[in-house]
């Protein structure tokens, strides 16, 4: 091979080009930080570029949970920065959404990390035995980062010296003695590199209970960037304005909103997109309005369509939201809705509850915010976006703040400079 002259490229040039090849040959370590250091540590950021990431989880997948939509979503962020990521979930087959072919295209994610299932008989304690399986997994698998939502993986990461960080979504604080025992553990190994939780109100909340602020860290939930704002769903009916809502019907996600205000704008359709069975049955006899049309659930490849066919998008959430099967967390405290960023990312007009947890996203310019049951400001802030130059300024507002803040490669990105 042709030797490289220094008199032919610039000094830097050639220093940075005879590192690379350092790196691949037998040079030794000390030589290579000589000149690293001579660069700006060129070779260090070079060096640590690539990661092999385990997420923990304990998601069900696939399945329409919002906790596995944000599993997935997360580990193809990661990946698409250059990363190797496995995804760890349980096999627990009988819980699986029906007659999903393909996980990835369920969720609308591309095949860029590998999932992993680990199977767990259908027996009492089945939680302990997957707990088990993730720890002889992390004993059998070499990773850089390990990553999760699962407290008890995440825990056992750290006790075989694994750099880890947890994600929460709720207050430990709030769940069963075994859980915050757990979590105490974790957060006091040396191991333990960072809480992250998804909005300043939860941070805050785990400060009350003496967490050291600088160990938490805030990353509100994303959406992914739209490909085509063109392509749209036939809606059963169109009027004057075709309002929307995507997502769960569960007591306090809004639908108290849409059936006061339904009635009063009968030129108005509104079209409410998710659900489970007996959510839509039970709000579609209280709503029996011929301008009210529920669609139930779709899958995630299509979600989009329904945004893209919609000129106004509700967050009409409640100042108590309990999940389905827990009555112990007052989630509205703290929650960081996927619908919000997803109609940003969508350039509509939203309307919104000034609860103070999304106003930490929401904003007079990107959004009206009403009071969350001010039934007639609802009426209002509906009317004054008849405008439709009103309706692109908000929309564009939105898509802005989305773009710098919200994207999920973007909060990958904030992640895991965070932790550096």
């Amino acid at each position: 091979m042709k030797e490289l002259s220094v008199h032919s490229l610039d000094l830097k040039e050639y220093l940075i080009s005879s590192v690379r090849r350092a790196l691949f040959s037998n040079v030794t370590r000390n030589i290579k930080y000589v000149v690293a250091d001579l660069l700006g540590n060129k070779i260090k950021k070079f060096e640590r570029n690539y990661m092999k990431i385990i997420y923990i989880s304990n998601s069900i997948i696939p399945s329409r949970s919002a906790n596995s939509i944000h599993v997935m979503k997360m580990c193809q962020s990661f990946a698409s920065l250059g990363h190797e990521v496995i995804l760890l979930a349980p096999d627990f087959c009988d819980e699986y959404e029906k007659n999903i072919l393909d996980d990835f295209s369920f969720y609308n994610v591309e095949k860029t990390f590998k999932l992993v299932k680990l199977k767990v008989p259908k027996i009492k304690g089945k939680t302990f035995l997957y707990t088990l399986k993730i720890f002889l997994y992390l004993i059998n698998n070499k990773s850089d980062l390990v990553y999760g939502r699962f407290i008890l993986g995440c825990y056992l990461s750290t006790f075989i010296k694994r750099k880890t960080v947890f994600e929460s979504h709720s207050s430990i604080y709030k769940d069963n003695k075994l859980s915050q025992n757990i979590f105490n553990k974790l957060i006091r190994s040396s191991f333990f590199k960072k809480l992250v939780v998804i909005s300043q109100k939860l941070k805050d909340i785990y400060i009350e209970e003496d967490i050291i602020s600088e160990k938490i860290f805030v990353a509100h939930d994303g959406a992914d960037e739209v490909k085509n704002l063109e392509e749209k769903i036939s809606l059963k009916e169109y009027g004057k304005l075709n309002i929307g809502y995507i997502g769960h019907l569960y007591e306090g996600k809004g639908m108290e909103v849409i059936e006061q205000i339904a009635p009063k704008l009968p030129d108005f359709r509104f079209h409410i997109v998710g659900g489970t069975l007996k959510d839509i049955e039970y709000w579609s006899e209280k709503m029996n309005f011929k301008n009210v049309f529920f669609y139930g659930f779709v899958r995630q490849d299509l979600v989009q369509k329904y945004i893209n066919s919609m000129d106004i998008c509700l967050l009409p959430n409640q100042n108590i939201i309990f999940t389905h099967g827990d009555s112990k967390q007052n989630i509205s405290e703290y929650t960081s809705p996927l619908k919000m960023f997803e109609y940003m990312a969508s350039k509509k007009a939203i309307i919104a509850s000034d609860l103070p947890v999304l106003k930490e996203v929401l904003t007079p310019k990107n959004a009206y915010l009403v009071g969350y049951n001010d039934y007639d400001n609802w009426i209002d802030a509906i009317h004054v976006l008849e405008n439709e130059n009103i309706r692109k300024e908000k929309g564009m507002q939105a898509y802005q703040d989305f773009k710098v803040n919200y994207s999920w490669k973007q909060r990958a990105k904030n992640i895991l400079k965070a932790i550096e």
